[in-house]
């Protein structure tokens, strides 16, 4: 059995190797409640049922990588051929959020990143919606390549100035949840505060 991560989540594999504490947040002058889960200083996520925080890695933050995930059900660890262990749920969420050198450098690799996404699963239509000032492309992943443990789920894709942001919800075949209304819980429950200075 041969285990994939979702791409562009391979990227932080390999680069958040390790966790580093966030540095102290002043949640009072972001408008940011306590019981939302920060991921950094750039975005903070309301509670979404069903789903517990899980990883939330900042140590590529000083280069503008950002990445945290929630989980939900029953978690498994599967091993593949090469010895690799992952941890796999009945659903799990990720986030990653990018800052690019300028905004021109954004749209060619989220292009690159949509590509990434529908070389492992099968895709339905894509629709745009905005939330909390982010246009977002949400896509739903319909059938995924054999050896992915995750047979289904959604994913969104979403710009603001020079930030790029993924959020994929994958879901093993018995998880009973609908993964596009799931995720557009999630991102209906997103606050934002980019390096611009705006916060939503």
């Amino acid at each position: 059995m041969k285990l994939k991560r979702s791409a562009p989540l391979a990227l932080l594999m390999c680069l958040a190797l390790t966790a580093c504490q966030a540095q102290e947040l002043d949640r009072a002058a972001l408008g940011w409640e306590e019981n939302w889960t920060a991921v950094g200083d750039v975005v903070a996520a309301e509670p979404l049922e069903g789903f517990e925080p899980g990883q939330n890695l900042d140590v590529m933050s000083a280069a503008g990588l950002w990445y945290a995930t929630w989980t939900a059900g029953e978690m498994e660890v599967r091993e593949n051929s090469e010895g690799q262990r992952a941890e796999i749920y009945d659903a799990q969420l990720y986030m990653v959020i990018q800052e690019f050198k300028s905004e021109s450098k954004v749209a060619p690799e989220m292009e690159t990143w949509k590509k990434l996404e529908r070389d492992q699963y099968s895709c339905g239509e894509t629709r745009t919606r905005e939330y909390g000032g982010v246009s977002y492309e949400i896509v739903p992943l319909l059938t995924a390549a054999e050896d992915n443990p995750y047979s289904h789920g959604a994913a969104a894709f979403g710009t603001h100035g020079k930030f790029g942001v993924c959020l994929e919800l994958l879901c093993r075949e018995e998880y009973q949840g609908d993964a596009e209304t799931l995720l557009e819980d999630f991102l209906a429950g997103l606050h934002y505060h980019f390096d611009d200075g705006e916060a939503e």
